[in-house]
């Protein structure tokens, strides 16, 4: 692989947030995602080479600390052997952990369409969903989360209205519900509904 630019980094994001019942939660989810072999990390500065530059251990406390003040970056292994960059941070009040996959980035792997996603049902959403959703279950299974969702620029509005699924008959993101032992995968619907 070669070495990240600046410009990987552009144009928004297509996320995974984690809403956690604990302030500090987001420390052992942190460690557990990038433990993952669907992702290689973490450098903290965006411009690296994943072959020359040395990583940060993830599952040291100090360095999963660094969320506090930036983010945590690496590479997302997606399927079909396609590699793009990603990185997680937590949210102000620390109890979400987002992960997150670089708008410029997906676009070296697949044919993004236009911007913001307007239909929900491209081939590549799917994809990278079905992608995401797996990342989540293996977090959920060490770092149970109250809820998740998935999709672009996920912000605080979308996580309290996807919380209760019966809220919007249209979701412009996927929603992930603990439903009794398991994990309930509601994909986004767009804007018509579903």
């Amino acid at each position: 692989m070669a070495r990240w630019q600046e410009r990987d980094w552009l144009d928004g994001h297509y996320e995974l947030l984690m809403d956690f019942p604990d302030g500090y939660d987001w420390v052992e989810a942190t460690q557990t995602l990038w433990a993952l072999p669907q992702v290689t990390g973490v450098w903290k500065d965006r411009e690296f080479d994943p072959d020359a530059d040395p990583r940060l251990d993830a599952s040291d406390i100090l360095v999963t600390a660094e969320l506090l003040t930036g983010h945590l970056n690496g590479v997302a292994h997606l399927p079909g052997g396609k590699n793009a960059p990603c990185g997680c941070a937590i949210s102000d009040s620390h109890n979400w952990l987002i992960f997150f996959l670089p708008i410029a980035g997906l676009g070296r792997c697949y044919d993004l369409g236009r911007y913001p996603f307007g239909d929900v049902g491209r081939p590549w959403t799917q994809e990278v969903d079905e992608w995401l959703v797996e990342l989540a279950r293996a977090v959920y299974s060490k770092v149970p989360f109250r809820v998740a969702a998935i999709g672009p620029e996920i912000f605080t509005l979308d996580m309290i209205e996807a919380s209760d699924p019966g809220m919007l008959k249209s979701r412009n993101c996927g929603v992930m519900l603990p439903f009794g032992e398991e994990l309930l995968w509601l994909p986004a619907t767009g804007a018509e509904g579903a």
